[in-house]
């Protein structure tokens, strides 16, 4: 939701880019979801860049289960 209200507002905000890491969904799960995002608020000029596939320190705990298939 806040990156939709983000998108939503150009003239107060220079969005140079979206980074996206892993949670409680895969990292490949939210690049997708920032791009879907992306093309719902028509910003497509803004960059997605898939960061961090896991956390540095624990082995990711994902809740699939809870989010669904798509996160």
């Amino acid at each position: 939701v806040a990156l939709l209200f983000a998108f939503a507002a150009p003239d107060a905000l220079d969005i140079l880019g979206v980074t996206t890491v892993a949670g409680n969904v895969g990292a490949e799960r939210t690049a997708r979801n920032a791009r879907v995002m992306r093309e719902i608020a028509a910003r497509e000029e803004v960059p997605v860049f898939a960061g961090a596939a896991a956390p540095l320190f624990r082995q990711p705990i994902e809740a699939d289960h809870f989010h669904g298939v798509s996160g």
